[in-house]
């Protein structure tokens, strides 16, 4: 019998080094208050203090040790059943993680660095807004081992900075973003959102002007999204949202994209710019279809099993924090039991596994490797219908094909979900 495996089931392909490995997010569910665009999970807390008082108070308030004690045991738990390569990022999102006690974190952090590893390059980011930032929770996040402060701005206009919901003026985003990069922080970033209601495209680009020019590295500019499940959405639904005209948000993105270019910054993925070296290697493992473990409440995770009857799952914990206690605090020998314990699972087949791909990748200027992604999930990726989708783009423009690579093109990013959706 030969041993040399079928064209569609080829033998354990070469992973190339930037597609392996493994990521870890670790989600803080708890903020001041809900921003009425956000479909993450977050828990208000604080609510009725004064500004004044309200990071300190509602910071005293959590149950900062135990939910680290949780989550260490939740990796504990999890990290015998992974086929996983070396640790690549780990990433502390919300919520609002500014909220959580340095020391807390930082155990949380070594506890990650013992199980997998600590490589020297490795970057740990974590998520901060000005309302609950200064320079003792930076010194403190240093000191835990983060290495890159992603600072959610948002807008530097105090009527855009209320119709968001954010608690922060301009002046506490500015000083933010400007303590952040004095303190040592080897990497910062900045989040911003245009296209609002009554923005023009001028105001936009001055606005990442500005924030760009205080030295971050990296901006994360985001359009203005509309997300079911949220106030927003609700309002959206009953003709009560403003929103800012199709043409408008197109211009904005067009001309926030330049300004930036022209800073030095590159445009690597559509809503995403980083001078030299500044890239998120967290969210290019997003991009490029990576392994996650997700650890925390409501935290989501795309894992390989070792020897798993399940293969490559994805799971997400219990979003009550109530109940993320007692599911983690219960279980008290491993390996975890995906089955018994998560909160919903969902195998992830092959063919489900490219779309996914193709679907994050072709937002990126590197774009997809069509062959890579067909042989790490054992499928034919080059299907009769895909090739024949991919001949329609690309005579249109829509799509370049650079041997086994796929990429838009940068001109055609503001229409990238309609390509990729003749994809997948």
């Amino acid at each position: 019998m030969s041993s040399t495996a079928p064209p569609h089931l080829p033998q354990a392909p070469r992973i190339p080094e930037e597609n392996a490995g493994l990521s870890v997010y670790v989600h803080f569910p708890w903020c001041l208050t809900k921003c009425p665009y956000c479909d993450f999970l977050s828990l208000e807390v604080g609510s009725g203090l004064d500004s004044s008082d309200r990071a300190r108070e509602a910071r005293d308030a959590l149950p900062h040790e135990r939910y680290a004690t949780a989550i260490l045991r939740e990796l504990e738990l999890r990290r015998d059943c992974l086929q996983s390569g070396p640790l690549q990022s780990i990433f502390i999102g919300g919520g609002t993680p500014s909220l959580w006690q340095p020391r807390s974190l930082q155990r949380v952090i070594q506890g990650i660095l013992s199980a997998f590893g600590a490589p020297s390059d490795l970057e740990i980011t974590a998520e901060a807004n000005p309302s609950s930032l200064d320079s003792e929770q930076i010194s403190g996040f240093l000191e835990a081992g983060i290495n890159r402060l992603s600072i959610g701005v948002q807008s530097l206009h105090e009527k855009r900075l209320a119709f968001l919901g954010r608690l922060h003026s301009p002046r506490q985003a500015l000083e933010a973003v400007t303590m952040a990069l004095q303190s040592g922080m080897p990497r910062v970033s900045a989040d911003l959102i245009y296209g609002v209601e009554g923005q023009a495209p001028a105001e936009a680009v001055a606005e990442v002007t500005q924030v760009a020019q205080l030295g971050v590295g990296h901006v994360s500019a985001y359009t203005l999204t509309i997300e079911p499940n949220t106030r927003f959405g609700e309002l959206h639904r009953r003709g009560k949202l403003p929103l800012l005209e199709e043409a408008s948000v197109a211009e904005s993105y067009a001309q926030v994209s330049e300004a930036l270019e022209t800073l030095g910054f590159e445009h690597y993925e559509i809503s995403n710019f980083a001078r030299p070296g500044q890239r998120s290697l967290h969210n290019q493992a997003y991009w490029r279809g990576n392994d996650y473990l997700g650890l925390g409440v409501g935290a989501v995770g795309t894992v390989s099993r070792e020897n798993g009857e399940l293969g490559r799952v994805r799971y997400k914990n219990p979003s009550s924090v109530g109940k993320y206690f007692s599911v983690i605090e219960a279980l008290r020998t491993g390996p975890f039991d995906f089955k018994e314990a998560d909160a919903h699972l969902e195998p992830i087949p092959g063919e489900t596994a490219i779309s996914e791909s193709l679907m994050l990748g072709l937002r990126t200027r590197d774009g997809v490797d069509l062959s890579f992604e067909g042989e790490r999930r054992g499928q034919n990726a080059w299907t009769s219908e895909r090739k024949r989708a991919i001949e329609r783009l690309s005579n249109r423009g829509l799509l370049e094909v650079d041997g086994n690579r796929l990429r838009i093109p940068k001109a055609h990013w503001i229409v990238a979900d309609r390509v990729i959706r003749d994809l997948i």
